[in-house]
């Protein structure tokens, strides 16, 4: 189990360039669906909204189904993925700016250069697989409005 997008951004970056905490995402193998479920719900307080199979901003094959479960103003999304491994979803992302998780002990930026930098290049599986999509750009767009370059090639 893995946390990354916007919340792994977070703590990657300078604090005065930080993107704006808005939820949490969870990347989970499917064996641990439910326990992480209860938990978050039953131990952390946090209730069901909607379960879907598949948000427009994660448009990847390796995503299951995704849960957004709520308290308050908080908000996670918990992915879940039938893959051997829970960071398979991220290697899919958009673009390289999101391609960072955080484990129990760890932080990995898989372009850890780019990243610091606020440069990002755009994963040409969307390219190949022909998933370019308006949620695509207002995805890549979430990126440019808080600094990053996003380049194509």
């Amino acid at each position: 189990t893995v946390i990354s997008g916007s919340s792994a951004l977070h703590l990657f970056q300078a604090k005065s360039t930080a993107i704006t905490l808005q939820d949490m995402d969870i990347y989970a193998m499917h064996e641990f669906e439910e326990k992480i479920l209860s938990h978050l719900k039953e131990k952390e307080g946090y209730k069901e909204g909607l379960k879907t199979k598949r948000k427009a901003e994660y448009n990847t094959s390796a995503i299951k189904r995704i849960y957004i479960l709520e308290k308050g103003k908080e908000k996670i999304d918990l992915i879940i993925t039938e893959w051997v491994s829970a960071i398979v979803p991220i290697l899919q992302f958009h673009s390289t700016a999101v391609m960072n998780y955080m484990m129990v002990h760890t932080f990995i930026s898989l372009y850890p250069k780019w990243t610091k930098d606020m440069k990002s290049l755009v994963n040409p599986q969307m390219y190949l697989h022909d998933s370019t999509s308006i949620q695509m750009v207002t995805a890549l767009m979430k990126y440019v409005r808080h600094g990053f370059c996003v380049m194509q090639n």
